[in-house]
């Protein structure tokens, strides 16, 4: 119903609740209402109608006539609901300004922690890393800290979905070879890689399909456990290790994919 949904809008995007949202919708199609005509036109309890026109009364929805009984009507929707975005627009900009300043005090506070990690706890070299958000913020770290060469043997999230770090992977001078599986290359064809591919800036090869997906970043290695629940329920678990000896053992792999690759 058209009512519904008006209430609904007002709940989700103007912070009424349920009943705030009703009174309001009642109060603009019959223009003044009493507390008691509110109950009888609308599903606001009698015992809630004082409190919840005084509170729409301070959030500016509506205004009230004062008398031996109170009358309210509404504040025009499009003067109150213009307001509130305005308000809204001002507040997020204060805080978004906090929280930027509280990143810049806590990045300040904790320097000293981050400079004595390394000593303190020694060098991390396995990591369990569970979900997509967590994956995605692992990848990115090892596109900025690579300095040497990235080989990703890719079936579909990381070049769709992180092209821009691996791009500024390669406008570092970073060497970077791709193999992808060919069912994704059609996501691909819109994508800045296949350009930097054809200025020769980076290797692309493509292949019908492979079993171990993997990203290796200098020493760094990152692949994902075979698990089709949790990847379909985007909380696949992936296993980040830092470890020449195992960097070589993948890059064998990745080499053994390359030779059977096709160049694009």
């Amino acid at each position: 119903m058209v009512k519904d949904r008006m209430v609904e809008l007002l709940q989700e995007h103007f912070e009424l609740n349920l009943y705030e949202a009703r009174a309001y919708v009642a109060l603009v199609g019959f223009g003044v209402l009493t507390p008691a005509e509110l109950a009888s036109v609308s599903e606001v309890p009698a015992p809630r109608t004082y409190d919840v026109l005084r509170s729409l009364e301070k959030k500016g929805f509506a205004i009230s006539q004062p008398g031996k009984v109170n009358k309210y009507r509404p504040v025009h929707p499009e003067n109150i609901l213009e307001k509130f975005i305005e308000e809204w627009q001002e507040r997020i900009k204060e805080e978004l300004e906090a929280k930027k300043k509280a990143k810049e005090e806590l990045l300040e506070l904790m320097t000293p922690l981050i400079e004595t990690e390394m000593p303190k706890y020694g060098v991390e070299r396995v990591w369990v890393v569970r979900g997509i958000r967590n994956a995605t913020l692992k990848t990115k770290e090892m596109f900025e800290t690579v300095k040497e060469k990235v080989l990703l043997a890719d079936d579909g999230y990381i070049a769709v979905n992180l092209e821009k770090d691996l791009l500024e992977a390669v406008n570092r001078g970073i060497e970077v070879k791709i193999i992808v599986a060919e069912n994704i290359l059609p996501r691909l064809k819109a994508s800045r890689l296949l350009d930097y591919a054809k200025e020769g800036k980076i290797e692309v090869r493509v292949l019908d399909k492979f079993e171990l997906p993997m990203l290796i970043c200098d020493d760094e290695v990152f692949f994902a456990l075979e698990d089709m629940a949790a990847r379909y329920f985007n909380y696949e678990t992936q296993i980040w290790i830092r470890d020449f000896r195992v960097r070589n053992l993948f890059e064998a792999k990745f080499n053994e994919y390359w030779e059977k690759a096709k160049p694009l």
